[in-house]
């Protein structure tokens, strides 16, 4: 190969990481550490939920969240779910700039058991913000996991 073609492989292998080195700029929210919880009190869930504290950095009002993450059995640390593990839920939520707020994930209708403790949760992100302008802001890899 000549110096030309070595010159566009590394343009072309450039511009592909490029996108993900160049963009370090921190996520548009802050969120605590989400915990799994049983039995709420509260009109979001019956059995089984995930909360946590979401708040909005940006300059924009939030629309809706989508959360991304695993599940496993408290004592087993194996899938207790008939099919995936794997969940991605959108909560429709209005949240102002620089407001915090808690946020309640149903499990509801994911589980067919009422479980006794906790689910265990892992790669958990933040994979979707809608704008109420339209726009929308986006991790689908986890970049900003907790």
């Amino acid at each position: 190969m000549n110096k030309i073609n070595y010159f566009f492989i590394l343009l072309i292998i450039f511009s592909l990481l490029s996108c993900d080195i160049l963009n370090n700029e921190p996520p548009p929210f802050i969120i605590t550490e989400p915990v799994c919880v049983l039995s709420d009190i509260s009109f979001d869930f019956i059995y089984a939920g995930i909360s946590f504290s979401f708040m909005n950095k940006s300059l924009k009002d939030i629309n809706s969240i989508t959360a991304s993450f695993l599940l496993f059995d408290a004592k087993t640390k194996t899938n207790p779910f008939i099919g995936s593990n794997i969940f991605e839920i959108k909560k429709l939520i209005f949240i102002y700039p620089n407001e915090n707020k808690e946020i309640i994930l149903s499990l509801d209708k994911f589980i067919h058991n009422a479980p006794t403790e906790p689910y265990l949760i892992d790669f958990f992100y933040i994979s979707e913000i809608e704008y109420t302008d339209g726009s929308v802001w986006e991790d689908k890899n986890g970049k900003y996991r907790k």
